[in-house]
């Protein structure tokens, strides 16, 4: 497997869908007519790496889907651990300030400010008064 930084990949001459067809056509009429390829040109290395493109797609087909299923599945659960935080979170203001336990109320004043950085962070990034509503 190779890793690639944002900088490599787009230095990388992309191949994408519509090139596979090129590529596939460009090797077969090489593999067909491999004595006008010069000796210094490796077709086998070649052939062996569109190969790989086709397995390495094949794999990708399979694997799509359940990556889509893993990201909405984890998209899912944080929308009901954010319903469960926010009724939990309500609970816990109203008992914070009805209690005169200060690890309560330290804890309910931590959360809040939690909450307003993010809310910050979310409005500088969009533009949007207090976030996204």
């Amino acid at each position: 497997m190779v890793n690639l930084n944002p900088q490599e990949r787009k230095r990388l001459r992309k191949m994408g869908a519509v090139r596979t067809a090129y590529v596939q056509d460009v090797y077969q009429a090489a593999a067909n007519n491999s004595g006008v390829i010069p000796s210094g040109f490796n077709l086998a290395e070649f052939g062996k790496d569109v190969q790989l493109m086709k397995d390495m797609n094949d794999i990708l087909s399979w694997l799509l889907p359940v990556y889509d299923g893993i990201e909405n599945t984890n998209m899912a659960i944080g929308s009901e651990l954010m319903k469960q935080s926010d009724e939990c979170y309500g609970y816990l203001k109203v008992a914070a300030k009805k209690s005169s336990n200060q690890s309560l109320n330290q804890t309910v004043k931590q959360i809040s400010k939690q909450l307003e950085q993010g809310i910050n962070e979310i409005s500088k990034h969009t533009g949007i008064e207090g976030g996204l509503t």
